[in-house]
């Protein structure tokens, strides 16, 4: 989707968009802005769409109702009547549907990508169903869209037609050569042998493969032995998916490492040894407990397609009869539940990270061989056009946090290359994958930890592995100079990562270049702050691209809420310094939906957040927040967020059922239901000099207790004495430097300092780290200031990180609510009454920066400003040079609202 900027001009506050918009505050009154499986129509109500060649997408139904949320993993029923229906779209610029028409076939899935460019004006479209055995169809109303002239068009307005995927019937064709199919290697296979005689990495990978021969094969038996005594039947079954994990990937991997050496070398013995370890694991028990789950029967069956099209012609008739039925089988196990569901998701994590690219793999192996696999490949290509990236739109981001991002790194990499060789089109050049570099600089910089959020996000304290690889492997399509440095970076301080074999390693061999030459680039002259609106992260530091020496926060508002393996945790912050959280989520990932994940873990309870009478955020994507605002500045960076629809009663039968599985309930006692909050706008800016600031604005229906919390999960948080009821005090005792946090209001204020989680942590699960080792959960600390009830409340916090003694506050004067601080070089005003407009204005004297919000009077170096529209944000810089830097912001909806809201 075209990316919505917002950052205004820096040269004037007389905007074009600040002129059209009359109010600076937007409000979303939608229930959800991402639902669990689609609910409405896209695109629809004359949107003007971001492409000329969008996909049609609409709701799924059984026949007579709209298909409900389920998903793999989920003990919630499939409906039994959703691979009985069929679908077909109408398309043209009349609502009689005559001109320019475009009709589909029947089809049994919920998306149609256009695979050809629309002529720019207005277009009509609507969707039909009926059961497959029946001859009446239903229809639904019509809807309609704009297409205005295409980005990247001439003059004449035409479209590179590399840039538009191609129609299914030519990539099937595409897949009608000889073996081996996958990868090309009909074509280059070759071309990819001599290209790399020479190359170092495959030399030596080739001696890997020498050693994996002298291996014995694998046996049916758990991978870990895990004691299930006094566990609950549910914690058994996880115990023992547990203790086979890995389990595929073990007895897979060897199969297709084997496969790439022979084709590195045309050494029959390599190929001659996968066969024989093929063959042994086309033999285990499809349904039994090694290889009969999601991950490990997609692990095997991915190995299996390896070897099919790889060594087809080393396998006898008989031979080729036993994998290829295996092969079918496992290949039915995982398709046979996609079509009229897994499209309709917003995101089946378990598909979409790993057993997507498993059966992918697999189909091209056998597509000319088995004749349903065809509709396997349409099916995937269509719902991959329609949907990828999934957990983002443009803006590079990914929802769930860089802890479960990881898991998709594989399917992102080496999907995009088996999509790109049948259709000639590269999808390293969609704007997500663009974009995807400065995700990963901003939120994961390689001297820093991440931004601690989401399912996992303990397991990534510092820069690992994966990520690495990850990158690297961006590297060989992607000509970026910050990508570069950020690879380049990784290499100098972490060499260890690069020196064995990795998943990435054939995607580096099918892309290498002898000669490749990479340019760099730091990071320190891009804007300190870069906001990704699409997934919610404001993300702002000191001195990017030196972070560890620096100070780097950032604002989570998601418009996915707690989906998946996102958390709730709208409107948190996080705060690093050198390159260490200093504040961030607290807990531990046992399990998706244990007691200790439930009650804490992913819940506002362990996030950085507001409370509100001791009830946090909904799990689902009911409880979803969003960035309205951002400034990137010189001295001062900010960032707003908006969580005013994060709180309430969970909505969401996939969590409520997650809950009944451990007999547990989403009430009061346990942290969630209605407090009837209206209103949380948090304001968040990074000071040069080590402050972080923050300006809480809440609203309930009723008088309520207010609550902002405060997590060190690596450090100890100790409370200090204060003598002024409406403040207080409490510093982090770390060695990286002083820290110290100072929470203000307009009423009395009470503290508890504690380092107890509010549901045990236990690793009854035997979680490991990225390195393998058992994770020992132990006590984290935590700081919660609490209000007396209030309907309408403010919190201002001032954090500051000092190499030497933390600064003294000085109370300038309180009137009315307007509290006047000082601190360093600082000047910083807040209306702390909440039934008063409110304000907040932050100074400094030596850097010569002015941040403004709300009503108080703008004089910035002996000048008086006026902003353009009441309620905007407002920064005023001089620079360098003595150029006066102006920028005013005021709400811009994400995309997803632009483009894609329910009616």
């Amino acid at each position: 989707m075209k990316k919505i900027l917002t950052l205004l001009s820096f040269s004037c506050w007389s905007i074009a968009v600040l002129a059209q918009q009359e109010s600076a505050v937007l409000k979303i009154d939608a229930e959800k802005i991402h639902s669990r499986v689609r609910e409405w129509p896209y695109p629809a109500n004359g949107i003007t769409v971001p492409t000329a060649s969008p996909a049609l997408l609409w709701p799924g139904t059984n026949g007579k109702n709209m298909v409900l949320p389920m998903e793999s993993g989920s003990e919630v029923a499939e409906d039994p009547n959703i691979g009985n229906v069929v679908y077909k779209v109408l398309l043209a610029t009349d609502q009689d549907f005559k001109k320019d028409l475009i009709s589909s076939g029947e089809q049994r899935w919920t998306v149609y990508p256009l695979h050809q460019v629309l002529k720019p004006g207005r277009w009509f479209w609507k969707y039909g169903y009926k059961l497959r055995k029946s001859r009446q169809w239903s229809w639904s109303p019509v809807y309609d869209f704009q297409v205005g002239r295409p980005n990247g068009t001439a003059s004449d307005g035409t479209v590179n037609a590399s840039d538009i995927s191609p129609p299914v019937a030519e990539v099937l064709k595409r897949n009608e050569g000889p073996h081996p199919r996958l990868w090309n290697m009909n074509r280059i296979g070759e071309d990819f042998y001599r290209n790399n005689l020479q190359n170092p990495e495959a030399k030596k990978f080739i001696v890997f493969a020498e050693k994996l021969m002298q291996a014995p094969l694998p046996e049916e038996k758990p991978q870990r032995v895990i004691d299930t005594t006094g566990k609950t039947a549910l914690e058994k079954k996880i115990i023992i998916e547990r203790m086979y994990h890995g389990f595929g990937d073990a007895v897979g991997n060897p199969v297709r490492n084997l496969c790439i050496a022979y084709q590195l070398t045309k050494d029959e013995r390599f190929i001659k040894d996968a066969k024989r370890r093929a063959l042994s694991i086309a033999r285990m028990d499809p349904n039994g407990l090694a290889t009969g789950s999601d991950f490990t029967s997609g692990a095997v069956l991915e190995a299996l397609g390896w070897f099919y099209d790889a060594g087809y012609q080393f396998l006898s008739a008989e031979e080729k009869t036993e994998l290829r039925d295996m092969i079918t089988l496992r290949a039915r196990k995982v398709y046979d539940h996609l079509p009229n569901r897994f499209e309709l998701h917003v995101s089946d994590n378990h598909v979409w990270q790993i057993t997507l690219r498993n059966l992918a793999i697999a189909t091209v192996a056998v597509i000319n061989e088995v004749p349903e696999s065809k509709e396997w490949m349409t099916y995937m290509y269509e719902v991959w056009s329609a949907r990828f990236p999934v957990l983002g739109t443009t803006d590079g981001g990914w929802h769930e946090g860089n802890g479960y991002f990881r898991v998709n790194f594989k399917s992102i990499i080496y999907l995009s290359q088996l999509f790109g060789d049948f259709t000639g089109v590269d999808y390293f050049k969609l704007p997500w994958m663009q974009n995807l570099p400065y995700f990963m600089l901003y939120t994961y910089p390689p001297h820093s930890s991440s931004t601690s959020t989401g399912d996992m996000w303990e397991n990534i304290p510092y820069m690992v592995k994966g990520q690495a690889w990850f990158a690297e492997a961006l590297t060989f399509k992607m000509d970026n100079p910050y990508l570069n440095w950020y690879v380049s970076e990784i290499k100098r301080e972490k060499p260890e990562y690069f020196r064995g074999t990795d998943d990435f390693l054939l995607f580096r061999l099918l892309n290498y270049k002898p000669e490749r030459k990479l340019s760099t680039l730091s990071p320190t002259s891009l804007p300190k702050t870069r906001n990704f609106a699409d997934v919610g992260v404001a993300a702002m530091h000191e001195d990017l691209g030196r972070e560890d020496q620096s100070l780097s926060s950032y604002l989570m508002s998601s418009p996915f809420g707690s989906s998946g393996h996102g958390h709730a945790a709208q409107n948190a912050f996080t705060l690093n310094y050198k390159g260490k959280t200093i504040f961030g989520g607290s807990g531990y990932y046992s399990n998706f939906s244990d007691r200790h994940n439930l009650l804490y873990y992913r819940t506002s309870r362990a996030y950085n957040t507001i409370l509100i009478d001791s009830l946090g955020q909904k799990l689902g994507e009911e409880g979803y927040g969003w960035i309205p605002r951002t400034i990137s500045g010189s001295r001062i960076q900010y960032a707003l967020g908006d969580a005013s629809n994060a709180y309430g009663e969970i909505k969401s039968d996939f969590w409520l059922d997650r809950f009944k599985q451990i007999k547990l309930t989403p009430s009061k006692s346990n942290g969630y239901g209605d407090a009837g909050l209206t209103l949380y706008r948090r304001h968040m800016l990074q000071l040069d000099g080590g402050y972080v600031v923050l300006y809480d604005e809440l609203e309930a229906k009723t008088p309520v207790k207010w609550t902002t919390q405060f997590h060190a999960p690596y450090n100890t948080i100790e409370a200090e004495k204060t003598d002024d009821p409406d403040q207080q005090n409490f510093k982090v005792i770390t060695d990286l430097a002083a820290v110290k946090a100072s929470v203000f209001a307009n009423e009395p204020l009470r503290m508890v300092v504690h380092h107890q989680f509010s549901a045990a942590a236990e690793n009854w699960n035997k979680v490991t780290n990225d390195e393998g080792k058992i994770k020992d959960f132990v006590d984290q600390w935590h700081a919660g200031v609490t209000s007396k009830p209030m309907q309408k409340f403010r919190f201002l916090t001032i954090i500051q990180v000092q190499n030497g003694e933390a600064k003294l506050i000085k109370r300038l004067s309180v009137d009315q609510g307007l509290y006047h601080l000082q601190i360093g070089e600082w000047d910083i005003q807040a209306q702390l009454d909440g039934n008063k407009m409110p304000a907040l204005q932050v100074s400094g004297r030596s850097s010569k920066s002015l941040f403004n919000y709300g009503s108080l009077p703008v004089l910035f170096q002996g000048k008086a400003y006026q902003p353009k529209i009441k309620g905007s944000s407002a920064l005023l810089e001089m620079g360098a040079d003595g150029d006066l830097n102006q920028q005013e912001v005021v709400d811009q909806l994400p995309d997803v609202v632009l483009f894609d809201r329910k009616p």
